[in-house]
């Protein structure tokens, strides 16, 4: 009986060190998930290095987990996360707000619910139209005015930079196949390719972001900007729900007076659910350290981590907004 007794006691000690254990281990939220995706942006490109470094935030506050991350875009970032095929990734605040209502860029796609903010980053200028300085090409609206001959690159099919290459030249009145039916061509390329097809010849414009790889290709080629009409900038903002900017005086040597552009905002976005402490955890490590978003790239240089929860698109993520309140930034 004496032993029966003691038999049932051990268990129970066992049983109960057992669940201890295993709410500690859950209650850091952070060793629960023993592999964490990022989901981030071609290679080459500055979201790449952005999902490098988050990558390194996370094995600090997430031990042992095994993190990965993958190329990626800004638009089919937000399906990958929803279905789970990735935790975390970089996407736009205009995209993230069309894949939760099922609208636009995700209309016939279904609502894509599994989805959170964490933080707005930076606005990026986006749809830099460079081409060659050589080209007798003075405005993009000449493109349609004569139907001019152009071979215009763009990165990769489905990203965010692509799409908006589409839209502001449909401002114009300008379709992709349009440019292919009066002679040009339009490629979906990466950001090296861009480079080194430019660079050998064998295609005049790009139409996207200046991201590392465009930067040192301006340094090699020399490159003019055709400015985005402020006509075409309104429709870009009303319709299309870009953030009208300007570009300062000789920000690059093509740019040369202020000149109003078209941006969107960037924001990292999370599983809806991935755990709170998790996200609880990633959020106040980016926070806390700043100049780690900073230092990525010059359009980082901004990052404030007491306007981060702001100009998302859609709901914080709650382990984001837990974050936010406990440092003061959200009342």
């Amino acid at each position: 009986m004496k032993e029966a007794a003691m038999k049932l006691k051990m268990r129970c000690i066992v049983i109960g060190l057992a669940v201890i254990m295993t709410l500690c281990f859950l209650g850091t939220g952070l060793a629960a998930d023993k592999t964490l995706t990022i989901s981030s942006g071609p290679m080459g490109g500055d979201w790449y290095s952005l999902g490098g470094a988050l990558g390194e935030m996370a094995k600090e506050v997430m031990p042992g987990t095994v993190v990965t991350v993958t190329t990626g875009g800004a638009v089919e970032n937000l399906p990958k996360i929803h279905a789970g095929q990735a935790d975390l990734g970089l996407s736009m605040a205009k995209l993230y707000h069309e894949a939760l209502t099922g609208t636009e860029s995700f209309a016939g796609r279904g609502k894509q619910e599994n989805v959170r903010a964490l933080a707005f980053l930076a606005n990026i200028p986006m749809s830099f139209f460079l081409i060659k300085e050589g080209n007798p090409l003075a405005s993009i609206e000449e493109i349609k005015a004569q139907k001019k001959k152009v071979r215009i690159l763009t990165s990769k099919k489905g990203s965010s930079p692509a799409l908006a290459a589409e839209l502001m030249l449909g401002k114009y009145g300008i379709t992709f196949e349009d440019i292919k039916t009066w002679g040009g061509s339009v490629s979906y390329v990466s950001y090296a390719e861009a480079a080194n097809l430019i660079k050998d010849g064998h295609a005049d414009a790009w139409i996207g972001p200046m991201v590392s790889g465009i930067v040192e290709l301006t340094t090699t080629v020399k490159m003019k900007m055709l400015p985005i009409s402020p006509a075409a900038l309104d429709k870009l903002r009303d319709e299309d729900h870009y953030v009208r900017m300007t570009l300062p005086k000789d920000k690059y040597y093509f740019v040369k007076a202020n000149t109003p552009h078209m941006a969107e905002a960037v924001i990292l976005i999370v599983r809806k659910d991935l755990p709170e402490n998790t996200v609880y955890a990633l959020t106040k490590a980016i926070l806390a350290k700043p100049e780690r978003v900073r230092a990525i790239h010059q359009t980082y240089a901004g990052f404030d981590p007491a306007t981060a929860w702001q100009n998302v698109g859609g709901p914080l993520h709650p382990g984001a907004e837990k974050c936010y309140k406990e440092m003061g930034f959200l009342k």
